[in-house]
């Protein structure tokens, strides 16, 4: 069996219609932000759902496929900056992370 994550940026479609209707009142102020923010940004994603799946099926067509990918430029340019940040503090750390070994 393989498995293939998949995060995706922002594609345009009607993703923001699925929190119409929260009814749990402790969530409802940041459903109501991120509402807003998917109104906002509906019809301008860079994100191409056709060009999404295409991705996703070369990617598990693949002679070796991936664990992971991240579809958009946004996504694939957070995700890096992320990893980068995580290698910069382990490198940041080695001497005392060295440090537990005798």
């Amino acid at each position: 069996m393989r498995v293939l994550a998949v995060a995706p940026a922002a594609f345009r479609t009607s993703a923001f219609s699925y929190f119409q209707n929260e009814t749990v009142d402790a969530y409802v102020p940041m459903v109501e932000a991120v509402k807003a923010a998917f109104v906002d940004a509906h019809g301008k994603q860079a994100g191409d759902p056709v060009r999404g799946v295409q991705a996703v099926i070369s990617a598990m067509n693949a002679p070796v496929p991936p664990h992971r990918i991240v579809l958009g430029n946004s996504g694939y340019d957070a995700v890096v900056a992320m990893h980068e940040n995580a290698l910069a503090e382990l490198r940041a750390n080695e001497k005392l992370s060295r440090s537990a070994d005798f």
